[in-house]
């Protein structure tokens, strides 16, 4: 067995282990990375689905996802379609980038079902603050960066430091508090 100095160092060295390798200092931002910079993924609304959603030349307006998805039939009456979901992007994106997107859109389908659950009910006088759909898509985008494919990842320290900040720091945005 280890004798009483062995084990002392064993334990002083899983401890600084840890130490360096799991600690962020949540107070101290890395600089600024663009996440398409660290996760450079193609454009996932089809230019003419902006036209055609009233986005092209401005910023987006007020339930612009909820015109993309429907028309795209990958998100309708607060239901994902697989069916919808997977025709779309075999036009947009290349197949090893699939699986994160279904996992993503699985995920945060979930959860932007659970928020609405638990919103107080609305009146006619009282809309939503946000649509359901723009909190799918700023959780599917988040949730993708978070699990960037290999195959298009860019594995820089400055990409490395942002995506541990942003892992263990920052809390999510949107209706859920976990993995967004």
């Amino acid at each position: 067995m280890f004798s009483k100095s062995q084990l002392l160092l064993l334990v002083v060295g899983f401890c600084l282990n840890a130490a360096v390798s799991g600690d962020v200092d949540c107070s101290k931002r890395p600089p600024f990375v663009d996440p398409k910079t660290c996760c450079p993924i193609p454009e996932f609304v089809m230019i003419t689905l902006k036209d055609s959603c009233g986005m092209l030349g401005v910023t987006p307006p007020p339930c612009f996802y909820f015109c993309f998805l429907n028309m795209t039939n990958i998100y309708k009456n607060q239901k994902l379609s697989q069916n919808g979901l997977n025709g779309y992007m075999q036009l947009v994106t290349k197949s090893d980038l699939h699986t994160t997107y279904t996992q993503a859109f699985t995920t945060c389908a979930t959860k932007v079902a659970e928020f609405e659950a638990n919103l107080p009910a609305l009146t006619a006088s009282s809309p939503p603050p946000i649509c359901p759909e723009d909190y799918l898509m700023g959780c599917v985008f988040r949730n993708f960066m978070k699990n960037c494919p290999d195959s298009v990842r860019n594995d820089s320290q400055e990409c490395k430091d942002m995506k541990e900040f942003s892992t263990k720091c920052e809390p999510p945005l949107g209706p859920s508090a976990e993995e967004m």
